[in-house]
């Protein structure tokens, strides 16, 4: 099965669906699967505690596919105090997809493209969209309301076409997309690609506790909490999960690097932090069950095609 679009030409793959890479879920099984169903499959960086057991996981993943892969990278030095050595072994594995977010590419854009990796970059306004496709983002992940994760406040109904008239880059679709029906509507918008998370962490591949996945199958789209004061940054969260830890909502946002931690320090607070509250998006309204990582994506792309067979005319 084929849809083509800028998205897969310039990535190479068969299916414009790109598995959201997830902190704490999203590993070799989970970006194995959905690269060999014809998406492709990411992970962040953050989910290796060290360069050497970032490289050992990409190791892991070669060994199982040879189709294209992505890493995202968070480019904030607070969030993030290791990404320049993170960055410097997804060169040299020469994965084919880097992803950034919370800062700009402008310093290693070239290098991206010089190593034939393609950059795309998470945005939630056009503001940041503008700053990074100066700095040589190939394509845009518009980050739109119901996102699960780090999230923006538009709805994609203003948020994907916007975009892509004010930048005219191809542009990803994110939030709460869990189905063909979703897909269809986010390329009749002008998107060239969906960003699939929520949906993806309740499967067999995923690394997330089963007790997280129960919860994306037992919540409603009603019950997803969008707050700055868990993370430091606007995000969605399970209600039922935000429930156990309730003074986390109390008080000033939380940062990262709280209490004048080191980075190693930080970093264990945001382990810590992501391992106990869940996230999610509103897409949970579609999650019915654990299914294998592949059935999936081919269900969406399925459905997309069934969907705009039966548009009106």
């Amino acid at each position: 099965m084929k849809i083509q679009t800028k998205i897969t030409e310039m990535l190479h793959i068969d299916l414009p669906i790109i598995a959201a890479p997830m902190f704490l879920v999203s590993y070799p099984e989970l970006v194995v699967a959905v690269s060999e169903a014809g998406g492709i499959g990411c992970f962040p960086s953050l989910n290796y505690r060290t360069p050497e057991q970032l490289k050992a996981g990409l190791e892991e993943i070669r060994s199982k596919t040879k189709k294209p892969i992505g890493v995202n990278i968070i480019l904030h030095k607070e969030h993030n105090p290791n990404w320049a050595k993170q960055f410097e072994i997804v060169m040299e594995m020469k994965v084919e997809l880097i992803i950034t977010s919370l800062g700009t590419p402008r310093t290693i854009a070239k290098e991206i493209k010089a190593n034939g990796s393609t950059l795309f970059c998470d945005v939630t306004t056009l503001k940041h969209a503008n700053i990074v496709a100066k700095s040589g983002a190939d394509a845009l992940i518009a980050v739109a309301q119901g996102a699960g994760g780090h999230a923006g406040n538009i709805t994609p109904f203003a948020l994907i076409p916007y975009l892509k008239k004010e930048t005219g880059l191809p542009v990803i679709a994110a939030g709460a997309i869990s189905g063909g029906q979703q897909m269809a509507a986010a390329l009749s918008l002008g998107a060239d690609a969906v960003y699939i998370g929520t949906k993806l962490i309740a499967t067999e591949e995923s690394r997330a506790q089963n007790e997280y996945k129960q919860m994306l199958i037992d919540s409603a789209p009603e019950e997803i909490i969008y707050t700055e004061k868990i993370s430091g940054i606007p995000a969605n969260w399970l209600a039922k999960s935000v429930e156990k830890s309730p003074d986390l909502l109390e008080g000033s946002p939380r940062k990262i690097a709280e209490g004048h931690a080191g980075g190693e320090q930080a970093m264990e607070q945001e382990y810590k932090r992501w391992r106990d509250i869940w996230s999610a998006g509103q897409g949970v309204a579609q999650i019915e069950d654990i299914r294998p990582a592949k059935d999936v994506v081919l269900d969406i792309a399925r459905e997309y095609l069934e969907v705009i067979g039966k548009l009106p005319r």
